[in-house]
């Protein structure tokens, strides 16, 4: 019997496998060029019953989840050395492969936490776990894009013959996803573009000084 559950779970898990490989290009290519849709999509979805959710893409917080991951992947492939820390909080953050992908991870997710709780104050909406799931979700998605982005540009910045263009790769990522954000934000709510712009960029503003703050109290 245990063989059996053991053989099941394996057979499951390679589908679950196989399935990420179909659906994940899919979900990045409509969050890439249709970001206010996939919005009115996620929304959509979890208005439907638990097992009927996100049946033709990943779901949200799983893919920001296997973006982190991807993108860690990248780093290892490449081979680029790992920042240098002297401070025992920052070999601990920043000195492993499991410390930074773990850091990777918590910096991105407080980015999608930072925008959906900036979402539900817009909206006069309490905090709770009923309605932090639709917006937190919504920014799980936009924040892909801007994961691979984000962390491809680092990482070329980080070696001295693609500097530059590691540099404008994280510029051009940081761009589409306050631009994606935007265009969300207007989908989802009446507003004119400079008005959603401007409560983007102040939401993405303060959530950058608080990672910063953090990390530089935590590192220094």
């Amino acid at each position: 019997m245990d063989l059996m559950r053991l053989l099941r779970s394996l057979e499951e898990f390679l589908y679950e496998l196989v399935g990420w490989l179909v659906f994940y290009p899919r979900t990045f290519w409509r969050i890439l060029w249709h970001p206010g849709a996939m919005a009115r999509y996620t929304r959509l979805e979890l208005s439907q019953d638990a097992d009927r959710q996100f049946q033709e893409t990943i779901s949200p917080v799983l893919m920001l989840i296997l973006s982190v991951i991807l993108a860690h992947v990248l780093e290892m492939a490449l081979k680029v050395p790992l920042p240098a820390n002297s401070t025992p909080v920052g070999q601990l953050l920043f000195g492993s492969e499991q410390g930074l992908l773990l850091t990777r991870s918590a910096v991105f997710c407080v980015y999608a936490l930072g925008a959906a709780l900036g979402t539900l104050r817009q909206q006069r909406l309490a905090v709770t776990r009923d309605t932090l799931r639709e917006p937190f979700s919504i920014q799980a998605f936009l924040a892909c894009p801007f994961v691979l982005g984000f962390s491809a540009g680092e990482l070329m910045a980080r070696t001295p013959a693609t500097h530059l263009a590691g540099i404008v790769l994280a510029c051009a990522a940081i761009a589409w996803y306050l631009l994606a954000r935007t265009i969300a934000f207007r989908t989802l709510n009446r507003s004119g573009w400079f008005r959603a712009m401007g409560l983007v960029l102040a939401s993405f503003a303060i959530t950058t000084v608080v990672v910063v703050a953090v990390l530089g109290v935590l590192v220094i």
